[in-house]
């Protein structure tokens, strides 16, 4: 069904949400996932001096981003996947809307942030722009919500209808 899975990463535990739904998928279909970082540091206007300074700072963003990624590719490789992973400097929606068509991904899986309401408005949403700007078929994971809170929103629920 399913030959390439794309799962954009940005480091936080949120995002690698989407990688045990990617690994699913691709252990039924056995599909290649490909783990994508978008590291995008803009470029302000700047003497060129100021350039090599952000030059530097990029090369180690990227550095980290090659890391991080391997150690979750070599995760998924020892649990028997197929597993590359790509970096892009591009801003986040760029980036996974040009590797996903880059790449001819069946699949994109990501997480969202689960915003609402203002914060959503202010904030964005970079799932949402993919959404608007791909063809591919995305699945979505969305956050839990904490045991905590929803236990509390059951008891007020029980409450409330006393």
């Amino acid at each position: 069904m399913y030959k390439k899975i794309l799962v954009p990463l940005d480091g936080s535990a949120l995002a690698e949400r989407a990688i045990w739904h990617a690994e699913e998928i691709a252990r039924g279909s056995d599909a290649e996932i490909v783990l994508l970082q978008a590291v995008y540091v803009p470029m302000p206007v700047v003497p060129e001096s100021a350039l090599l300074t952000e030059r530097k700072f990029l090369d180690k963003v990227t550095m980290e981003a090659a890391g991080y990624l391997e150690r979750v590719a070599a995760e998924l490789r020892a649990s028997g996947r197929k597993v590359r992973t790509v970096i892009d400097e591009r801003p986040p929606t760029d980036a996974i809307v040009h590797v996903s068509e880059q790449e001819q991904a069946d699949l994109i899986v990501m997480s969202t942030h689960g915003r609402s309401g203002l914060s959503r408005l202010v904030m964005g949403s970079i799932a949402e722009s993919v959404l608007r700007a791909t063809h591919r078929t995305i699945v979505f994971v969305k956050p839990e919500r904490p045991a905590v809170t929803a236990r509390h929103q059951k008891e007020n629920r029980i409450a409330g209808s006393e």
